[in-house]
């Protein structure tokens, strides 16, 4: 059996520049969470068109609970809820073929980043695995994937995304729906020509998926935190093993798996009060 793993985040779609389109309060929320199930049932519709027989779509946007089911293609299977041990990666094991993420570019990584930020973005400044900062999700997330043998074959954003995932994972298929103009500000195109640049680009990725490389850290995996605030620090140091290297930053060095247990602790459930 063939089975495509999707991330689906919202702040990479066409027409999203604000939270006005993003956050649960704003205004134009329930517009945007309609487009990014429509999208993700086009990439669902390219695997299944592409002999894929299961596809599993994690909801990886703030409360995970965006995309709403009866919206999605009956064949999708949907994981959502934020009580997970993985942000974005849940469930994610090696019995999957392909992965295909919905994102958005890494914080302060490349110009014209539309919402650009990692994971939690009031939180979190830089993150960094065995010293590479990976502060694009879909590339950390791709990580996780390879970890497993499971290959990003897709990409779906802005074109800093698109840049930023490239130089990590050089032949995934980059499917690019906006051009930043500046952190809030894009211009899309329309959601109809997204959705057939997403099945095209999708189906394209999946057809070359064995010539793309799993992105792959090794079986030890040092992480390292950069915090916006060192309270946020002083609280990962409760956790046994962790390693003070400055005001803002801490490091864990152990087996893949834990650190990426971790990733999910110190980034969101510790420190999204404080």
């Amino acid at each position: 059996m063939k089975k495509a793993y999707i991330s689906a985040d919202i702040e990479g779609m066409e027409g999203v520049v604000t939270n006005i389109q993003c956050s649960r309060q704003g205004a134009d929320f329930a517009v945007a969470r309609k487009r990014l199930a429509l999208d993700v049932n086009a990439a669902a519709r390219a695997c299944f068109d592409s002999g894929y027989d299961e596809v599993l779509v994690c909801d990886g946007h703030a409360d995970m609970e965006n995309l709403l089911i009866e919206d999605l293609d009956e064949r999708i299977k949907l994981l959502s809820g934020a009580m997970r041990q993985s942000l974005q990666m849940e469930a994610i094991d090696s019995s999957f073929d392909a992965y295909i993420s919905f994102g958005h570019a890494g914080a302060g990584l490349t110009p014209g980043g539309v919402i650009d930020h990692c994971y939690n973005g009031g939180k979190v400044y830089n993150l960094r695995f065995n010293g590479i900062t990976m502060n694009t999700e879909t590339v950390a997330n791709a990580a996780m994937a390879g970890h497993y043998g499971v290959p990003l074959v897709a990409c779906i954003g802005d074109a800093a995304l698109a840049k930023e995932v490239q130089a990590f994972v050089p032949n995934c298929e980059a499917i690019v729906v906006k051009e930043g103009v500046s952190r809030f500000a894009a211009i899309s195109i329309h959601p109809n020509k997204a959705r057939q640049l997403i099945y095209e680009g999708v189906k394209a990725g999946l057809a070359r998926r064995d010539q793309i490389q799993p992105l792959r850290l090794g079986d030890e995996v040092t992480m390292e935190v950069d915090y916006k605030d060192s309270n946020m620090a002083d609280t990962a140091m409760l956790i046994p093993g962790m390693r003070r290297l400055s005001q803002r930053t801490v490091a864990y060095t152990g087996d893949a798996e834990t650190v990426f247990k971790l990733h999910e602790l110190m980034l969101y459930r510790l420190v999204d009060k404080l």
